[in-house]
């Protein structure tokens, strides 16, 4: 781009020094006039500057001087962009620190991207209580429900490889389990457990599935179990009911379908269909520290007004509802998918033009579909597909505008009282983040 507006101003430049040019060899060739003794008229000197041609003698140079003006011009306007990134990156910095500090939070991350690429993210804090290790940009983050989209993603993959479909029955799924088949549950569909409105309740007991000794699979397969014992409404059993209740239960059974389905860990399949192709390098399952070590966040939590790192997660058989970690540019390389919400824009997922539309549309008269909650606000013309997530101990919130193209998020290694200022951090990046700039934190 510098070397196309370095032509463009020599070409519009050249022109106007050409009267130098010419008063150059004019004076030139007056002085050898006088030199040699010969007539010094206008004319004659005129004529002999155009007959040695000192014109094109001069030229090249006047050319070195224009390029060596525009070079030098270009690098004060890059120098100039430079320091207005790297002034907003400080002030961006600074209200992140500020809000930490007034809400007594361990770490604070926030950023926001477009379709493709990560263009402004902040990192302010440490990663643990005790320790003097600051929080970085890079650093994993635990994103608690917000796994649920990813869940929901990987049952649309499913779906649009034939293994089931959006109405497909757990009796059906199950057809061989006489503990599904058999209960008022088993005519619920895959939509009504991804939009929450099955009547699934929220939770079973989880630590009834917690056992590390036993398979994962089996422990999700008794908490469905245990889920099919549950009274049920007469009128949800009848299929003549619905309502929004929001069901971590629900997305777990969702993986179980998913294990049922290819005979893989829900594990397995993310990685697989999910990380691996989209390049989340970093994404694992529970507690960062557990997977990577010491040198990573911790959760926290607060009595008494002193913050106390922990090593806490939700049982491993809740992954589908809920314990991914990554980074945030790895978590924003898949919030990228839908903000794009195109098939074509990400073919490396197999993921059509339906299930798109089926993952982002809530049904009629609700706000939730595959993951999201799907809001209306002023600063987008469109929808916006939202969700937060946290163990109690960690906590992350996204908003997506696709039309406009535009994401932005929060983290902290703190609990749900970092709802709160994580709000503030976004709506601080809205009215105060120029749309566009880059101003990654080191």
């Amino acid at each position: 781009m510098h070397c196309s507006l370095i032509n463009s101003f020599i070409n519009c430049a050249e022109p106007v020094f050409r009267p130098v040019l010419w008063g150059v060899s004019l004076a030139v060739a007056g002085g050898h006039s006088l030199y040699e003794e010969k007539s010094t008229s206008v004319l004659s000197i005129g004529l002999w500057a155009a007959k040695y041609r000192w014109m094109d003698i001069f030229r090249p140079g006047l050319w070195i001087f224009l390029a060596f003006f525009a070079v030098q011009v270009a690098i004060a306007q890059v120098a100039s962009a430079q320091g207005q990134q790297e002034q907003v990156a400080e002030t961006f910095a600074q209200a992140l620190e500020a809000l930490r500090k007034e809400h007594n939070l361990p770490g604070l991350i926030a950023g926001q991207f477009d379709t493709q690429r990560l263009l402004d993210v902040q990192a302010v804090g440490f990663r643990r209580s005790g320790s003097k290790d600051p929080l970085l940009a890079e650093h994993p983050m635990h994103l608690g429900s917000c796994t649920k989209s990813m869940t929901a993603t990987l049952v649309a993959m499913a779906i649009d490889e034939g293994l089931l479909a959006w109405d497909s029955t757990l009796g059906e799924v199950f057809a061989s389990d006489a503990k599904v088949t058999g209960s008022d549950w088993a005519n619920v569909t895959i939509r009504q457990m991804m939009h929450h409105t099955s009547g699934a309740p929220a939770n079973p007991p989880w630590s009834q599935f917690a056992d590390p000794t036993r398979p994962i699979r089996e422990h999700r397969r008794s908490a469905i179990h245990w889920w099919m014992d549950q009274p049920r409404e007469p009128k949800r059993a009848e299929g003549n009911a619905s309502g929004f209740l929001y069901s971590n239960l629900g997305y777990m059974a969702l993986g179980g379908v998913l294990e049922q389905l290819r005979d893989e860990d829900w594990e397995k399949q993310i990685q697989e269909r999910l990380f691996l192709p989209l390049g989340m390098d970093s994404a694992g399952f529970g507690i960062p520290s557990k997977s990577l070590g010491d040198r990573v966040p911790w959760g926290h939590i607060r009595p008494g007004g002193v913050l106390v790192a922990l090593e806490r997660d939700n049982p491993q058989s809740l992954g589908p509802a809920g314990t991914v970690y990554a980074s945030m540019e790895d978590w924003v390389r898949y919030l990228q998918v839908h903000l794009r919400r195109k098939s074509s824009q990400t073919p490396v997922l197999k993921l059509s033009e339906e299930s798109f539309d089926r993952l982002h549309q809530p049904d009629s008269g609700e706000s939730y579909a595959g993951g999201w909650n799907v809001i209306q606000r002023g600063w987008s013309s469109g929808p916006i597909y939202t969700h937060n997530g946290s163990n109690t101990v960690w906590y992350c919130v996204v908003f997506l505008a696709p039309a406009e193209g535009r994401g932005i998020f929060a983290a902290s290694n703190f609990g749900l009282d970092a709802a709160g200022p994580c709000d503030e951090a976004l709506q601080w990046m809205l009215k105060n983040l120029p749309w566009g700039t880059e101003s990654k934190s080191p």
